[in-house]
């Protein structure tokens, strides 16, 4: 059974456009089953593979989000969201 956590990435330290938390916030709303889990430099770390690492060096954030959305479907499971996904309807 696939967990009902929902992954999102969020690496650079910058700030979310409105558009994201609109989009996260429908997550919310239609999904209030789901736990909502956000990874950045906090709770994933970026040095321990040298492809992310060398990315985030580059500012290149989302292949840093690939690698960190691959470790953790893997070893957490449940379901990975772009932050660019809004729910319209249940």
């Amino acid at each position: 059974m696939i967990p009902k956590v929902i992954h999102y990435c969020w690496f650079g330290r910058g700030e979310m456009p409105d558009l994201t938390i609109k989009c996260i916030d429908s997550w919310k709303k239609y999904l209030p089953e789901y736990e909502i889990i956000l990874w950045n430099e906090d709770n994933f770390d970026v040095n321990s593979y040298q492809y992310a690492q060398e990315a985030y060096k580059e500012n290149k954030f989302a292949f840093v989000a690939d690698v960190c959305r691959l470790y953790v479907l893997k070893n957490r499971g449940g379901i990975y969201m772009d932050t660019d996904i809004e729910f319209i309807k249940p």
